[in-house]
């Protein structure tokens, strides 16, 4: 069967997923093991073709797309990665084609990777798993443990660099050199030996470019939607048909409520989403209700509790279950079974999905959530913070991440904010805090970038190697990994977090993390305040 046929077969449920939290199945991994072999290989011959002057955008874009999409590998059925794969093998025979047509008519010489694996039109969804476990067995027996754990920890780092230039692409930016970047660090792995020396220049020069994007992103958000403000963001539920707005995309969302702005239906945001509230431009439509939810992306209870249509903007990674059939809408990369496309920015099937839906019978009040900031109140706040740090009121600073999700972390924060002392000071980015006299509270909506900003923003005035500042991470995601590796780029001297979960990162992947990047993972709130204190 030809590729294009399997993109309109049946997809399968990855029951990993449906069970919840749980370890990346083998299968699995093994098919992303496959479809990044041959994204690796395709990126060596672009980057032949692109010396050459052959540059082709759509290919960039599908790489982009790929790579990225695997963040959330535990949401993929075999099926989807299956399609993956083939799509790629084919990308990668039209390039590695098009290089060699290439230098036949220019009459240079070639230089072409050695393909080893068995993969054609008529390999069968077994035969592909049982592809990838090969590669995966001779990448494990050709290195040694720190050449493969760094080279993990570089895949991460790829992913998430993936991730913010697809959100630069969604404000119609493209940063040629960060996609250079993406492209030598996949060709890395195209060489019969890597060096951990290699592996450690390629992490560090892409997470610190990673990182300069995300600063980018927070620059061009709140310059495009009219600016950022502190308010009151509503949780609460009024009368009427809904429709439910969930993943990251703004110009998504911003083309629905323009859409329906003269709809007599509610527009609610979810997860990430959360920071429109925020920005200008948004608050001017009178159809966006407020946000359903927490910034738990408790996809499950949120979905099946709303009385509406549900639309998952692009690079939204949700499981959809069989619960939400008919009422799910996506114009996502990959759409899932269940889920109904949404084709060049057309919501009337979505709309009239919402009208027919039972809508919300009676309002629901809820608390609200202060969200965003004011500029000028915060550089006098973080210009407070330093003026105490200059004249050592302040004898330690904890930095703490975005929104906590699970219990235990909600638990140790906390318990870290109650045992405070008067020389110290949080600067914390989650919601489950409020402003005291030595705790600053900035709610970001867990957007990344936004706190990336705030952050840089800080340590452009005052010196990040000051010992008497601690980093707290209360998430881990490649995201986070990017991140974390910037800091210690940038010579930051106290980075905590707990440990990663083994669908993020593997354990003896994250004991290299950690020895490499001089991490410390949280214990005991008691046990870390007193290690912290006796520095």
């Amino acid at each position: 069967m030809h590729y294009q046929e399997y993109k309109n077969t049946y997809i399968d449920t990855n029951e990993c997923t449906s069970r919840g939290a749980c370890s990346i199945a083998p299968n699995i991994a093994s098919l992303q093991e496959l479809v990044m072999y041959f994204i690796k290989q395709t990126a060596h011959y672009i980057i032949k073709l692109e010396k050459s002057g052959a540059v082709n955008k759509s290919i960039k874009y599908s790489i982009i797309n790929d790579i990225a999409a695997l963040v959330s590998i535990n949401e993929f059925s075999e099926q989807q990665l299956f399609f993956l794969a083939i799509k790629n093998y084919y990308l990668l025979k039209d390039t590695k084609n098009a290089y060699l047509e290439l230098c036949s008519n220019m009459n240079i010489p070639c230089t072409t990777i050695k393909n080893e694996v068995e993969f054609d039109a008529s390999t069968t969804l077994s035969k592909a798993i049982s592809t990838g476990e090969k590669i995966f067995l001779h990448n494990y027996t050709k290195t040694n443990t720190s050449q493969k754990n760094l080279a993990q920890i570089l895949h991460s780092v790829i992913k998430s660099a993936c991730i913010n230039l697809i959100k630069l692409g969604d404000f119609d930016e493209f940063d040629e050199e960060m996609y250079q970047q993406i492209l030598q660090s996949l060709d890395i792995f195209n060489h019969s030996k890597i060096h951990c020396r290699t592996l450690r220049e390629q992490i560090k020069n892409l997470a610190i470019t990673d990182y300069k994007a995300r600063l980018k992103i927070s620059e061009i958000l709140i310059t495009k939607f009219g600016g950022i403000e502190k308010v009151q963001v509503s949780h609460s539920t009024r009368k009427g048909k809904a429709i439910l707005v969930s993943g990251n995309n703004f110009l998504d969302l911003k083309n629905l409520l323009e859409q329906t702005k003269d709809e007599n239906i509610d527009i609610y945001t979810h997860s990430s989403l959360m920071i429109v509230h925020a920005l200008q431009d948004f608050r001017n439509y009178k159809n966006l209700a407020g946000h359903y939810g927490d910034l738990s992306e408790n996809t499950i209870l949120d979905f099946a509790t709303f009385p509406g249509s549900i639309f998952l903007t692009k690079n939204s990674r949700k499981n959809p279950e069989y619960l939400y059939r008919g009422r799910l809408f996506s114009n996502d990369y990959i759409i899932q079974k269940g889920v109904i496309e949404i084709i060049d920015n057309d919501y009337s099937e979505l709309i009239r999905c919402a009208k027919e839906a039972k809508g919300f019978s009676k309002g629901k009040i809820k608390p609200y959530t202060t969200l965003g900031y004011n500029e000028e109140e915060l550089d006098k706040n973080l210009d407070r913070i330093i003026a105490k740090l200059n004249n050592n009121e302040i004898k330690r600073l904890f930095i703490i991440g975005i929104n906590i999700y699970s219990e235990v972390q909600k638990e140790y924060f906390q318990s870290l904010f109650s045992k405070l002392q008067k020389d110290e000071y949080a600067l914390s980015f989650t919601t489950e805090t409020e402003n005291k006299d030595n705790i600053l509270t900035i709610n970001t909506g867990n957007y990344m970038p936004l706190a990336t900003g705030i952050i840089n923003k800080l340590f452009s005035k005052h010196p990040i190697t000051d010992e008497r500042i601690f980093f707290f991470f209360t998430k881990c995601d490649v995201m986070t990994i990017s991140n974390i590796i910037t800091l210690n780029n940038y010579n930051a001297r106290n980075i905590y977090m707990s440990d990663c979960p083994p669908t993020i990162i593997n354990p003896s992947v994250f004991k290299t993390f950690k020895k490499e990047y001089n991490i410390q993972t949280t214990t005991t709130v008691q046990n870390d305040l007193k290690k912290i204190r006796t520095k």
